[in-house]
């Protein structure tokens, strides 16, 4: 089976992670793989690990836009070069272009929905392709309540991390060194991974975290990431009179060394499909505290594998974090109940396997 993967870029982000964790855990079942988008910092890592990578000029958020349509005849010829069985898409343009390509050329696609939609032309202009993937069973019963997605044609495929490179424990040393790094003193870290956006909800975080500081002055807020809510975050940690105690550092591949250095792990995001960044903090075994919506419902069990807070409360992640910091067996315990629970339910392996599966039923079917 060859497959060809198909995204608006592949810089460091979400949809891109799971474009590459995807495609190298069904390279490692036996399908090939090809990857087409505009590029980005991540095709070094395709090509790492053996899997193609073909450029086309698809960078826009114009799904319905000239170059959208330009990228369509792109992928025709890149179908036809590369054999493909099946098409996956992963943004709102590459279904479009996807689509287009699906139907000059014969050849099914499938769809994976990440997040949340307005209904606009999606409505009257149906690029979902023979499959929907929804990444959790909130975004299925959007797809199903809100977008009008028929429920025999949306498959529950989870997301899924790489458990073996999670679950890596970092020595005394190691720690130290990245600390060291990137300007982290002793003391406890409170941090967080993902793109420097409004929905992400750092907002929230750093407001909790100046309570946490006040009440542990040797606790440090740490944010992994990139975009265009960084200025105003470093602004806002300044005013509260925090600034010296919260470290920025730009989007990295390499997440589990940052994650080995915190102590509680926060997920203040306002909107949330499922969330890779909370899942490969569960496997590393971080304490988590994560906003009670969307996907990240379908993951904590509250009090249990981690703690659950209404979205945009302030002080309840700072009281949930400070009671964390304060009981190290409880964090202990909620880690490996973390670490346990994405071994069974959200391991790169089954996701690869049941995505395989809904491939060879969409292929066998058209």
């Amino acid at each position: 089976m060859k497959v060809l993967q198909v995204t608006t870029h592949m810089d460091i982000g979400g949809i891109a992670n799971y474009v590459f964790t995807l495609s190298k855990a069904l390279k490692a079942r036996g399908a090939e793989v090809v990857v087409a988008s505009s590029g980005g910092d991540m095709e070094g890592a395709l090509s790492g690990c053996g899997i193609p990578h073909r450029r086309i000029d698809i960078r826009t958020k114009f799904e319905f836009g000239p170059k959208a349509l330009k990228s369509a005849f792109a992928l025709v010829r890149i179908v036809k070069e590369e054999r493909v069985d099946i098409i996956h898409a992963h943004s709102r343009v590459s279904q479009v272009a996807s689509a287009v390509a699906s139907l000059v050329t014969g050849i099914p696609y499938v769809t994976t929905c990440h997040g949340y939609f307005r209904k606009r032309l999606r409505g009257v202009i149906d690029t979902w392709g023979a499959k929907v993937i929804a990444i959790s069973a909130a975004v299925r019963e959007h797809l199903r309540d809100d977008l009008g997605v028929g429920v025999n044609r949306i498959a529950l495929v989870y997301s899924g991390v790489d458990t073996g490179r999670f679950s890596k424990e970092l020595s005394a040393s190691e720690i130290a060194a990245v600390k060291k790094e990137i300007g982290l003193k002793d003391g406890p870290v409170v941090g967080t991974i993902g793109r420097l956006s409004p929905v992400k909800g750092h907002e929230h975080l750093v407001r909790a975290l100046k309570g946490i500081i006040e009440a542990n002055p040797a606790a440090q807020g740490l944010i992994v990431g990139s975009g265009e809510e960084e200025r105003p975050l470093k602004t806002l940690a300044a005013g509260l009179g925090i600034g010296d105690s919260v470290i920025f550092v730009a989007s990295c591949p390499d997440t589990h060394k940052f994650l080995s250095v915190m102590d509680v792990f926060v997920f203040p995001s306002v909107k949330e499909g499922l969330g890779i960044a909370l899942l490969e903090a569960l496997a590393s075994g971080r304490a988590a505290v994560a906003s009670s919506i969307g996907g990240i419902e379908d993951i904590i069990t509250s009090g249990s594998d981690g703690i659950l807070v209404p979205v945009g409360d302030v002080c309840a992640i700072a009281e949930a974090v400070k009671a964390l910091l304060a009981d190290e067996p409880r964090r202990r315990l909620m880690g490996e109940k973390g670490r346990a629970l994405v071994r069974e339910k959200f391991r790169l392996e089954r996701m690869a396997e049941e995505m395989m599966d809904v491939y060879k039923k969409v292929i066998t079917a058209s």
